[in-house]
């Protein structure tokens, strides 16, 4: 009984968004050049599994297509971000066997290898937004260090992507800073794009 407990409480605090540890695993991949042609993708939860993949010319195409109709300010990119990020992840997810990602993550899954928990959506949305922002196709924003939520004891852990308003203030409490949280949702759903100060304080949709 005891060896049972143990199990089940290592596979908690290893799953669904548990470990730290797994940020300090995904530092690995920081200097590995990042190309629309050839880029990394987490799955696995934690990143267990890192896959290069890439996007092709008519792939990319279909991403700038999103951008067609600029933005007029920060509010309105925020909109178009949204959909390229779920764009991204339909192209991706066949080709990385993340297709059928499902919404958020469950704290004992012992079938993770194509699942995605939230370590590994905030590395991927990070590369997608870095990919984006690298082509000029994000104008009023620049792209935010992963930020992290609850320790246990007052809420389970969860990271998100952030990006920031150009020449706004980029602290957490900054009215200017945003997350980009895909985890909520299942792949190719957009992600949820609130205020961070919002969302540090335990925001989910379903809240709403």
């Amino acid at each position: 009984m005891i060896r049972t407990a143990l199990i089940i409480f290592l596979a908690m605090v290893t799953a669904a968004c548990g470990s730290s540890a797994s940020l300090n695993l995904i530092n690995d991949y920081k200097d590995i050049p990042i190309v629309k042609e050839d880029f990394g993708v987490c799955k696995g939860y934690g990143c267990r599994y890192y896959i290069r993949t890439g996007i092709n010319e008519q792939e990319w195409q279909k991403i700038i297509r999103i951008f067609d109709d600029p933005a007029e300010n920060a509010a309105q990119e925020r909109e178009l971000i949204k959909k390229a990020i779920g764009l991204f992840e339909r192209i991706i997810g066949p080709k990385t066997d993340t297709a059928n990602d499902k919404a958020g993550a469950q704290i004992i899954n012992f079938s993770t290898r194509d699942q995605m928990d939230c370590i590994d959506e905030a590395y991927n949305s990070s590369t997608y937004l870095f990919l984006m922002r690298k082509a000029g196709l994000i104008k009023f924003h620049s792209l935010g260090q992963p930020l992290r939520r609850g320790y246990f004891i007052d809420r389970w852990p969860h990271n998100t992507a952030t990006i920031h308003e150009i020449d706004k203030d980029k602290t957490i409490k900054g009215p200017g800073h945003y997350v980009v949280d895909s985890w909520f949702h299942a792949n190719g759903v957009p992600p949820e794009i609130v205020p961070a100060s919002q969302w540090a304080t335990g925001w989910s949709p379903d809240k709403e």
